[in-house]
């Protein structure tokens, strides 16, 4: 085989190893970090709209109930992103209570352990209602505590979103949470990481 021969078949192969080289790369980043998701529908609105892709973050999922976990406070959170599995389908949705909470819809607002809760990241002008329906979880002016390892979760477009409220989702267990939403790549003009949704002002309820 001449030079050149050689030239391309080793170029070839240099080629054919960085593919492998990355594909497992890849494999590893999807089974223990981070997956890939896209926003279907409109539950999310106006922070995360349809057809947007969004990559989540998996070590919280195997690594929050560690000590390492405790020890640095890495685990889920009031505000976090997270998608998870509901029967056949995966939504994604807000974690508004953790396990221990106690929480209560009345009159357009939040109560988290008897604290009326401000949500900066949705526009004031959503309203957050109970469900009245037969298939209601949480009822107006009920207070129901959030078991332990188990999450209470509300899209950000209340009026349009099938979350903890209603019967078939009910509270969230952490064993089927897929992971923690953090980093929007696609549309390019909101590509960057996500911030938690800090409630940033819980007055005592004084009723």
């Amino acid at each position: 085989m001449n030079e050149n021969g050689t030239k391309i078949k080793k170029a070839i192969v240099d080629i054919f190893e960085t593919l492998v080289i990355a594909l497992a790369i890849s494999i590893v980043i999807y089974l223990t970090i981070a997956i890939p998701n896209q926003v279907d529908g409109v539950s999310m609105e106006p922070n995360f709209k349809h057809n947007e892709f969004l990559l989540t973050n998996k070590t919280i999922q195997w690594l929050g109930q560690t000590s390492f976990g405790q020890n640095f406070n890495y685990d889920y959170k009031r505000g976090d992103v997270i998608i998870f599995h509901n029967g056949e389908s995966d939504l994604i949705k807000r974690i508004i209570a953790v396990g221990g909470d106690t929480i209560r819809i009345e009159d357009d607002s939040i109560f988290v352990n008897d604290k009326k809760v401000d949500e900066k990241y949705i526009p004031i002008t959503i309203r957050t209602e109970a469900s009245d329906s037969s298939n209601a979880f949480l009822v107006e002016g009920e207070t129901i505590t959030v078991p332990e390892g188990s999450y209470f979760v509300m899209g950000d477009n209340r009026e349009n979103s099938k979350d903890s409220r209603l019967a078939d989702v009910g509270f969230v267990d952490r064993e089927n949470i897929r992971g923690k939403v953090f980093f929007r790549y696609w549309p390019l003009n909101k590509f960057g990481i996500i911030k938690r949704g800090e409630f940033t002002e819980i007055e005592i309820q004084t009723t």
